[in-house]
């Protein structure tokens, strides 16, 4: 192969390679020229005097402009007429190589009305470098504007109701440790409350107006964070050193990945006074329900003890067992006050030590029935005042009874005392298996003034009794007790 003939293979390589070059080169026009077709941001060429060179279809879209309309015209068109300078500036920024990235303005479209975009505009050079033109891209953030000014309405009608809310409201991080950190949001009312500018507060944390320099705030942060809420009562100190009482709603949540507690306190200075207040009366109450039963048990003894004294004087059997009946009656009520007077709760007693102090008195006096035994089946069961009365009195009745007419002949014998709560239903009982009640005699009808009193009685507590004859005689009696306001105060 000869010189000549190498130097044509030679040439053929150049040129196939020269036009693999241009076809790579118009390939990549061809995208690059696609990319601007199909994007959706408006694209225009511009030279340096602000003439538009080239319009893509979006800019079609977004101005409002065709093709064959904008180009050759000054950019300018696209502009307010209030911010025709706007133009110059740009154009001056890209004569000195400058770029404008993501500048947001506004634009005049063909009909007028004004199109929200983020502009940027970089500069255009030739092969040697020199600065020809500019493109410029520019996307329609109108919905963008509209969502911003609506987010915008929203955190004004929010700061509004934030800074306008009754009770302090404090917003704060969590520290890795698990304390609280620097308040990052506090309203009008916070600071009203504790005397310190916002920006003072944000420079601070709970436990920075926490009386207890905020030991009480790390134990409810570990229940906070553990439940997700929590709700206590603290101590706030003001930059002048008042303490105000508050409560303290607070719960956690996350905010952009971090922990936050809102906490919303509430002054409770009025609350505090008014349970003040109202414990001192209570306790005035108290002291004076508690004079009250002791003097209406000092009463019903000397009642008690006037009817003893009257019945030494008394000759007839009937009418002395009569006096005695009522004393020990009396004695029976004065029990009861003088067990609440003794009383932690001066509207109930436990009826169950009632029981066991009352039947113990009734068999001291009947001192002559020493062989009859006691069994009391009692627990601790708190009764209203207005049970225990007449429950009293029914107790009084049926164990006197057993004891004067059960046993007869000096028989022996047991007596029986049952009283117990079985969900909301009381059971009280006594039986004894003396020699029982007469067949013949009907207990509701019978002119007995003991039995037609605990008839009475237990119609009063609107409960019901039975009678039951085997193995000598019981009576069951089973109520419910209502609830009752508190008559005694």
């Amino acid at each position: 192969m000869n010189h000549q003939d190498l130097s044509q293979e030679e040439s053929s390589k150049l040129l196939e390679e020269k036009d693999r070059k241009l076809q790579e080169t118009e390939k990549e026009l061809d995208y690059l020229k696609s990319i601007v077709e199909h994007t959706e941001d408006a694209i225009a060429g511009i030279d340096l005097d602000g003439t538009i060179l080239t319009w893509n279809p979006a800019a079609e879209d977004i101005y409002g402009y065709t093709a064959s309309e904008a180009v050759g015209n000054s950019v300018t068109m696209l502009i307010p007429p209030y911010n025709t300078d706007e133009i110059s500036l740009i154009l001056a920024w890209i004569k000195s190589g400058e770029r404008v990235t993501h500048y947001e303005t506004l634009r005049r479209r063909k009909d007028g009305s004004l199109v929200s975009v983020s502009l940027s505009v970089s500069p255009i050079k030739d092969n040697t470098g020199q600065i020809v033109g500019a493109s410029s891209i520019a996307r329609d953030i109108t919905d963008d504007k509209k969502m911003e000014l609506q987010l915008e309405k929203s955190e004004e009608k929010f700061r509004a109701v934030f800074n306008n809310a009754n009770d302090a409201i404090f917003l704060h991080p969590v520290g890795n440790d698990g304390k609280p950190g620097k308040f990052t949001e506090v309203n009008d009312v916070a600071c009203q409350r504790l005397g310190y500018s916002r920006e003072e507060l944000l420079e601070m944390s709970p436990e920075d107006i926490e009386t207890d320099h905020g030991k009480k705030i790390f134990i409810y942060m570990k229940i906070i964070q553990s439940e997700g809420t929590s709700t206590f009562e603290s101590i706030q100190l003001t930059r002048s050193g008042l303490h105000i009482p508050v409560e303290i709603n607070s719960h956690i949540f996350n905010l952009r990945g971090e922990k936050m507690v809102l906490s919303i306190a509430r002054d409770i200075t009025r609350r505090k006074e008014t349970e003040a207040q109202i414990r001192k009366s209570l306790k005035e109450k108290e002291l004076l329900l508690k004079e009250i039963h002791h003097r209406v048990k000092n009463n019903l003894n000397v009642i008690s003890s006037l009817l003893n004294l009257q019945s030494k004087y008394i000759k007839d059997k009937a009418a002395l067992a009569v006096f005695q009946e009522s004393q020990r009656r009396a004695r029976s009520m004065a029990l009861i006050h003088k067990m609440l007077y003794q009383s932690i709760d001066l509207k109930c007693i436990n009826f169950g030590d009632y029981i066991k102090t009352l039947t113990m008195e009734l068999f001291r006096t009947y001192s002559t029935h020493d062989q009859i035994q006691l069994d009391l089946e009692v627990g601790d069961v708190l009764l209203d005042i207005n049970t225990a009365v007449p429950l009293g009195l029914i107790v009084n009745e049926l164990v006197s009874n057993s004891l004067k007419h059960g046993f007869p002949d000096n028989q022996e014998g047991n007596i029986t005392v049952t009283f117990k709560k079985i969900d909301e239903m009381y059971y009280f009982s006594v039986c004894d298996n003396g020699v029982g009640f007469p067949e013949d005699l009907d207990f509701k009808k019978t002119n007995s003034l003991g039995m037609r009193l605990v008839n009475t009685l237990v119609d009063q507590i609107d409960g019901t009794i039975e009678l039951k004859r085997e193995n000598g005689t019981c009576f069951n009696i089973k109520f419910t007790e209502e609830e009752f306001s508190d008559l005694s105060l």
